[in-house]
């Protein structure tokens, strides 16, 4: 298992950094300034996608479908939690920030997503499934 996680973790954080820097540069051409606020948000998603990562692959071993299941589950989690989110960004700042604010979110949400969905679907692909069982 520690083998795969010094390539999720590379691959999370040059993703990160490509999600941070077109967030910096779309922001830039379009005049709006780029704050904390964006980078909580890179960091938050990298760090949430990380720790449901590391929770799903460790079953992945043993359980292929249980693996699938982690996977649904995790998907379920992280966007309930990050729905919250939204709305509690929306309701607490002002119009003119929070909504631009919600959609950078929901763009960079997705593309997270996309990350984890290829990144599960090339590591289940590449898994050798559970041991075979002898016939009794």
């Amino acid at each position: 298992m520690p083998s795969r996680r010094w390539p999720l973790v590379l691959q999370l954080f040059l993703f990160s950094a490509v999600c941070m820097g077109t967030t910096w540069a779309v922001l830039h051409m379009i005049g709006r300034a780029f704050d904390w606020r964006h980078v909580a948000i890179v960091m938050y998603l990298a760090l949430a996608t990380f720790a449901l990562h590391v929770w799903q692959e460790h079953g992945m071993v043993t359980d292929p479908g249980g693996f699938v299941r982690r996977f649904m589950t995790g998907l379920v989690l992280k966007m309930f939690v990050s729905v919250l989110l939204l709305v509690a960004i929306v309701m607490v700042l002002p119009r003119d920030e929070g909504i631009p604010l919600a959609l950078i979110f929901t763009l960079l949400y997705l593309a997270f997503l996309v990350f984890s969905t290829v990144r599960s679907t090339v590591l289940l692909r590449r898994s050798p499934g559970p041991p075979a069982q002898r016939p009794t």
